[in-house]
């Protein structure tokens, strides 16, 4: 009797995303004259490339099974930060740039540190430090109300390499060599270890606390970088930059197959997840849905991932 072959299930967040991108993508260039157009099309592909910068250090935290809720905040107050040092201390743009960097990293270096030495949840201590980062950054931002920046500052988003937004090249150069790293070194192999179980990777060797405060800081880092492209982007200071911006990365990251409990995920599935996002977003816009409904569907979409989520993770033990 011939042995019937093991059916090959569809891993979610492998080629589902993909497909739900096709999907969308097909329906949206069918349903309407305007989404299938070059100027629309660009202009989606570079914002995606901005917030991608704050979905990198978000989704190795992520595959550690740790959770950053201040992202949103880290990426608003470092585009204020960058403004507030060149207006009221005539700082080098690029100088302004590392500051805001470092400065950033040293509080996803604290809220490392206080995840890590003291075993605290990091949804809680990221909370708090969203809460603190907002508040610094509204004192900021209410010193200089409506500032236009220097046109080098303005400009930064919009260099060009061949034609092409830099942010756009460096997002596609980054998806490569970061999904390369994970897949094929030692070193960020660690981070599915740790997601998976962190107790047997500290038998095995990893430096489970030390990787997760590097890890805190480099989303920290990454997230400041985005948000300083972003502002340069509108440029201005907004207060509202970055606001929410942390569901948005949850929610890119479980539907692009990142699994809440750790041990799953990976760059390139984060970043469609939150192309899948912002095309969705573009076609309401097109559509002319009520914005808070935009807000509804996304929660929709949230809750309906995190479902599948913990769907798969039970069926795996």
């Amino acid at each position: 009797m011939e042995k019937q072959r093991p059916v090959k299930r569809i891993q979610w967040g492998e080629s589902s995303i993909i497909l739900l991108n096709v999907f969308l993508f097909l329906l949206l260039t069918i349903g309407t004259d305007t989404f299938f157009s070059y100027n629309n099309l660009y202009s989606l592909i570079y914002g995606v490339s901005i917030q991608f910068f704050a979905i990198i250090g978000f989704t190795l935290l992520l595959i550690m099974g740790e959770l950053d809720l201040s992202v949103g905040a880290v990426y608003g107050f470092s585009g204020t930060i960058v403004g507030a040092l060149m207006r009221f201390f005539n700082v080098n743009f690029y100088v302004s740039v590392i500051c805001a960097v470092v400065v950033c990293g040293l509080i996803g270096w604290l809220v490392g540190v206080l995840t890590t030495k003291l075993r605290l949840n990091s949804m809680m201590v990221t909370l708090a430090a969203m809460t603190i980062v907002q508040g610094l950054n509204s004192v900021l931002f209410n010193k200089m109300p409506a500032s236009i920046y220097a046109s080098v500052y303005r400009k930064f988003s919009k260099y060009e390499i061949g034609g092409i937004y830099w942010t756009i090249l460096f997002m596609i150069v980054l998806i490569i060599i970061l999904e390369i790293l994970l897949k094929k070194t030692t070193t960020l192999k660690q981070l599915y270890y740790i997601g998976y179980n962190a107790q047997t990777a500290r038998l095995y060797g990893c430096k489970v606390e030390k990787i997760k405060r590097i890890c805190f800081s480099i989303s920290a880092m990454t997230a400041a970088l985005g948000g300083i492209v972003a502002t340069s982007r509108i440029t201005h200071s907004d207060i509202n930059t970055g606001a929410g911006m942390e569901f948005t990365m949850i929610t890119a990251c479980v539907i692009g197959g990142c699994s809440m409990a750790g041990g799953r995920g990976g760059i390139l599935k984060a970043g469609l997840g939150l192309f899948f996002l912002e095309m969705l977003s573009n076609g309401m816009v097109i559509f002319k849905i009520d914005p808070y409904m935009q807000q509804v569907a996304t929660g929709a979409i949230l809750v309906l991932a995190v479902l599948l989520d913990v769907q798969i993770n039970r069926k795996k033990g």
